[in-house]
């Protein structure tokens, strides 16, 4: 049986929820998405998983309209807030990756506060992706690597893979094991990109808010059950 360590999810689907259900702001979705993050999170840590990580905000919904956005960031807030004792209590440390120089000084601050106040916490550890792309990540971590190899504390001969890795925003965390994609589409759109290379990836058309605690058994069970030779 495979060990299952890391667990990513792309939750798609709220904006679809919502509007399927008639609700007059797509915002009621992304609510509605938050607390399934929570059930999710109780998930992992009834099955001994140490590590989650999660697409919340991409770089590419900056697009988005200012109205939502603004919505967007209005939640992740109250998430923070009001879930933070709840995080501490169970256990859950709280990492957020990503472009953080896009997002205001009062986001930033509360990010910094929910990862201090979580951060001796051992049960799970769940990465927030917030403003981020797999692209942009791996362009930043060149611009860190330019960096030190220009103040001489790294030399462009001694980049291996493993020293790649110091310079992501993962740094000293496991590669991603599997990921799940709600909401009907059959891509990993910019989620994870270093970190995915070896992810048995499954998707269903469940959209976020409705997915539920059977599914997720059924697709550790399926990951379980495979055989994974890593190229071997």
């Amino acid at each position: 049986m495979n060990e299952l360590t890391h667990v990513g999810v792309i939750m798609d689907g709220n904006r679809r929820w919502a509007k399927k259900l008639g609700m007059k702001s797509v915002l009621i979705g992304h609510e509605q998405g938050v607390r399934k993050l929570m059930e999710l999170c109780s998930w992992c840590l009834d099955r001994h998983i140490s590590f989650l990580s999660v697409y919340a905000f991409s770089t590419e919904n900056w697009n988005r309209s200012e109205a939502e956005i603004s919505g967007l960031f209005l939640i992740m807030e109250k998430f923070f807030e009001k879930e933070l004792q709840s995080c501490i209590d169970q256990g859950i440390r709280i990492v957020v990756v990503g472009d953080r120089s896009r997002l205001k000084e009062q986001q930033r601050n509360i990010i910094q506060l929910a990862e201090e106040k979580t951060k001796v916490c051992k049960s799970l550890q769940v990465q927030i992706a917030i403003s981020y792309g797999g692209r942009n990540e791996l362009t930043r971590a060149v611009r860190k690597m330019l960096d030190a190899v220009q103040q001489g504390t790294l030399r462009e001969s001694s980049i291996t893979e493993e020293v790649v890795q110091e310079f992501l925003d993962t740094a000293g965390t496991p590669m991603i094991d599997m990921v799940i994609r709600t909401g009907g589409y059959h891509r990993l759109s910019n989620f994870f990109v270093w970190q995915t290379a070896y992810s048995e990836i499954y998707f269903t058309d469940t959209l976020w808010p409705e997915f539920t605690e059977k599914e997720f058994a059924d697709f550790v069970e399926k990951y379980q059950s495979i055989h994974i030779n890593m190229g071997k």
